[in-house]
């Protein structure tokens, strides 16, 4: 759905993005990740058609963007960090002044069923004939990701979209994210980690201007440690464990938390190979009962930290 070949985009003297590659596919969520000023909001520009590259090409949906602008970017619906709403018109308004920026065919009564519809969609029914002055910061946010879904665009580009957002609200609008991945590509960009996180499977790290990491968090963890860890929770014959677990094939080292009669061991293997199975065999025939058996979930403070740390080295 999305290809960007050798991407820059230089301000003056100034080189804001730098020859960056990737595409992501249709239905996949994908997060931009880095510090203010790393060059998400450019690549999402530059993306959408707002600004042309200094070179390197864009395609959405086959199309080139360069070549063909206006049709590309009818499978694009875009939310900017600061969401475009009149503050003086109802919700309504705001919707049916999409549609007309959109060319939708609709008039009258069908234009306003399709209105409707999109505001069930997006729970805003209830504040349909507000005026978006007077909603909340949250419900201001809906009215523009509902603005974004006129036209049903395949692709979603959302620019910092919780910025501002109390934790109830940015829950919320993480639930719609979740229901608009369903139907959607969807690009996310955030600087806080844990957003990320929430919501994406594949991310994208950018810094300074290039991007330098590409991945899920899993496969980019396995990368740069060349190890997975798994976790087990045993109680009794700890020590008969820690053997038997220490000599199943893969296994690079273990270490146990815990008193007693109960350990937790973390068990850090080669990465492209399950041990569940092994883990389970192995402790089968001991005086032992295996209570828990887990992946250990990926840092993504730890895996960021590390990727920048790595590329900054000479």
């Amino acid at each position: 759905m999305i290809k960007a070949t050798h991407l820059s985009k230089r301000y003056g003297p100034k080189m804001a993005l730098y020859d960056v590659n990737f595409s992501i596919g249709r239905g996949e969520v994908a997060g931009f990740l880095g510090p203010n000023g790393a060059g998400k909001s450019t690549t999402m520009n530059l993306l959408c058609g707002y600004l042309e590259p200094t070179w390197g090409t864009v395609e959405i949906a086959g199309i080139d963007m360069a070549l063909h602008p206006l049709e590309a970017r009818r499978h694009i619906g875009y939310l900017p960090e600061i969401p475009p709403l009149y503050m003086d018109m109802t919700v309504a308004e705001q919707l049916l002044f999409a549609c007309d920026l959109r060319n939708l065919p609709q008039r009258g009564g069908a234009r306003r069923d399709y209105i409707d519809s999109l505001c069930r969609r997006t729970e805003l029914l209830d504040v349909r004939d507000r005026l978006i002055r007077n909603l909340s910061k949250g419900y201001r946010q809906r009215v523009a990701v509902t603005q974004l879904l006129v036209g049903s665009p395949e692709i979603l580009i959302l620019d910092e979209p919780t910025v501002g957002l109390d934790p109830r609200q940015i829950r919320e609008f993480r639930d719609l994210l979740a229901q608009l991945a369903q139907e959607h590509t969807i690009i996310l960009s955030s600087h806080i980690l844990s957003e990320i996180r929430s919501s994406c499977s594949r991310i994208l790290v950018f810094r300074e201007g290039e991007l330098i990491a590409d991945g899920e968090p899993e496969r980019l963890q396995e990368e740069l440690s060349g190890r997975r860890i798994l976790l087990a929770e045993v109680q009794g014959g700890v020590e008969a464990a820690a053997q038997a677990l220490a000599a199943i094939p893969g296994v690079l080292s273990i270490t146990a938390e815990g008193e007693g009669g109960e350990r937790r061991f973390q068990i850090a293997h080669r990465p492209g190979a399950d041990i569940r199975g092994a883990v389970y065999e192995a402790l089968k025939p001991l005086p032992c009962t295996l209570l828990t058996l887990r992946p250990q979930e990926v840092s993504l403070e730890s895996l960021y930290l590390e990727i920048t740390r790595r590329k900054e080295e000479p």
